[in-house]
């Protein structure tokens, strides 16, 4: 099996009926922002790893340790489970990626799932910081507009959401507006914010407004590197 979840200190049992967070690195970074902040700043444990059969050969210190690509992070307090996806699967492996996944989710039947992505402000039609959408079975629903029809998700934000579906799981797609030329921490604080008021959370998301400036440089060199070392090969890469 090309796609392997690898449990640490932490049994299916215990995961069982638990909620679940994820976002991925697309338009704005929102997702990423938002799941690494939401980790960061509730001291969630690291329990588990996703591995591919092409993973991406990428490790950095984050904040709380040694980062491999795809991390699962556990707050056991809340019962709230987070993806925390370092980089975008390969599109090779993405379909599988995410069905995977999905299929594991089930199998542990999580309560519900939150996925967090982001919408171009260009399309703002009103004064809602954010749109959304979400499975047939959810019965979550917000005060805010559902995306447009005319609109599309695409990459695995949309095949989680496929896959949500199919598998019958109840899940909502929060999409804040955010820049699309730009890494925007401000989208992904409106993220956390409605995250706080859906499960009852207190995450403070100041530091996400203040210091956006500052984010915004550090994930954007961050991006670059990764970027620019995963398209050399051999001895043009640089090695540490």
């Amino acid at each position: 099996m090309s796609i392997k979840i690898v449990l640490k200190g932490v049994t299916e049992e215990e995961l069982k009926g638990a909620r679940f967070i994820t976002g991925f690195r697309t338009l704005g970074e929102v997702g990423y922002i938002a799941t690494r902040y939401l980790v960061l700043k509730t001291n969630m444990k690291r329990v588990g790893f996703v591995l591919t059969k092409y993973l991406r050969d990428v490790t950095f210190i984050d904040e709380y340790g040694l980062a491999t690509p795809f991390e699962l992070f556990y707050d056991n307090h809340n019962h709230i489970l987070v993806l925390l996806s370092h980089l975008l699967p390969l599109q090779k492996e993405m379909n599988e990626f995410s069905e995977k996944i999905i299929k594991w989710l089930k199998k542990i039947q999580v309560s519900d799932m939150l996925l967090i992505g982001g919408l171009d402000k260009r399309y703002k039609t009103d004064s809602s910081n954010l749109r959304w959408l979400k499975t047939s079975t959810s019965k979550l629903n917000l005060p805010y507009p559902l995306m447009e029809k005319q609109l599309l998700i695409i990459g695995p934000l949309a095949l989680f959401t496929i896959y949500a579906e199919i598998e019958e799981l109840p899940g909502v797609v929060l999409l804040p507006y955010a820049d699309r030329e730009r890494i925007d921490p401000a989208a992904a604080a409106v993220a956390i914010e409605e995250i706080n008021k859906i499960y009852g959370l207190k995450v403070d998301t100041s530091e996400l407004y203040e210091d956006a400036k500052k984010i915004e440089e550090e994930l954007q060199k961050q991006l670059e590197l990764v970027q620019k070392e995963l398209t050399k090969e051999g001895f043009n890469r640089v090695y540490m």
